[in-house]
Formats: C-alpha cells, structure tokens, sequence
C-alpha cells in the first residue's frame, strides 16, 4: 500500500509539472504609452533666468542665459561696480539645481532646494531652506 501511495503521488506530480500550456498566459505590452504633458508657457530658459533673478535678486532684464548640452548658463553684470557673475542651471523635472558656473553645484543636503511651478502666464520660484522656511518669487510672462 505504502508502493501504491508513492506512486500515485510521483504520477500526479508528473503529470501537472506538463500542463502549462493550459494555463491562461499574461497579456505582455511591448509598446510605449505616450504620456502627455501638460504645455508648458514658459522656456528652460526663461526658468533658468527668472531663477537666478530670485536666488540673486536682480532684475530678470539684464541676465544671459546660453544652453550647453542642458546645462543653462547665466550671466550678468552688476550696474553699480559693473562686476561680472556667472551661475549654472540644470533642471530636472520641476525641480531646480543651480551653483557658481566654476563651483560646486547646490545639492547636498544643506543647501536650498529649488522647484518652479506654472500657473496660466505665471512662473513661481520656491527657495526651500533646511529649516522649512522658504521664499517664493512670481513671474508674469513678458510677450
């Protein structure tokens, strides 16, 4: 008896590790799905300019701003000593790392984090410090 039940257990075994063709298959997409983004009003580098007009508090009229490989580079010279300054810009999503075009860039954990968001004709820059507090500068589109 004991034969018998060694057997009939060793032929079920067999007998279900063949049926997989049975078994209902998973549907496997292979195509991408576009995904739609919502248009945007304004330009990398209109963001890039009005982002170190709010982190430098100069006026977005007189700054550069040249694209290199998505890199935004932004410059200015000072009225009063006529000084010159260059900065850095990437974006990546809707957040902002920025730093001295020579320097380091601003992304350890105790430097400001930098996000934009678009609302209509409105460009809105929030500088977020380690200590939660923050300063959000507005921008009306120009054309």
């Amino acid at each position: 008896m004991k034969i018998f039940t060694s057997i009939l257990i060793l032929a079920i075994i067999l007998s279900s590790c063949g049926n997989k063709e049975t078994e209902p298959k998973a549907e496997v997409k292979t195509e991408l799905e576009e995904v739609k983004l919502p248009k945007q009003n304004f330009t990398e580098t209109e963001i890039a300019k009005y982002t170190i007009s709010a982190i430098m508090h100069q006026p977005y009229e007189i700054l550069n701003v040249k694209n290199k490989s998505g890199i935004y580079y932004v410059s200015y010279t000072r009225k009063d000593d006529r000084k010159k300054f260059d900065y850095k810009i990437k974006i990546n999503g809707k957040n902002i790392t920025w730093g001295n075009s020579d320097g380091r860039w601003r992304e350890t954990q105790f430097d400001e984090k930098i996000k934009y968001s678009e609302k209509g004709n409105v460009l809105t820059i929030t500088q977020t410090f380690e200590d939660g507090s923050s300063i959000v500068d507005s921008f009306k589109k120009t054309e």
